[in-house]
């Protein structure tokens, strides 16, 4: 089954700009890897500072821990939906922190 695995870094994440330069050609050296093997389908980035992946896993379990798998996944807030249902990805990845009724972003 297909999975959107997204997330949206935090506010406060305390990375330094090396460190998520770091991060972030681990994390993409990681999904290359996905994308070559046919574990990811596609990957991009959504609403500025966040990130999807469209994962081909056996369950929810599995595309959920390839979203831990991912070098930024302690920094983010993150998400794994079926592919059929991310009508509500845009609204997640693009509203502000607080608009959605919550103190920030966060698994829905």
């Amino acid at each position: 089954m297909r999975y959107v695995v997204s997330g949206r870094l935090r506010e406060a994440s305390g990375l330094s700009p090396a460190e998520y330069f770091a991060l972030a050609v681990r994390e993409w050296e990681i999904v290359l890897d996905w994308l070559h093997s046919g574990k990811a389908l596609g990957y991009g980035r959504v609403g500025g500072a966040g990130g999807a992946i469209l994962v081909d896993a056996a369950s929810a379990a599995e595309a959920q821990a390839l979203a831990r798998s991912l070098p930024f996944a302690p920094y983010a807030e993150m998400w794994v939906t079926p592919a059929r249902g991310v009508e509500t990805l845009g609204r997640r990845l693009t509203a502000l922190p607080g608009q959605d009724g919550r103190a920030g972003l966060g698994p829905g």
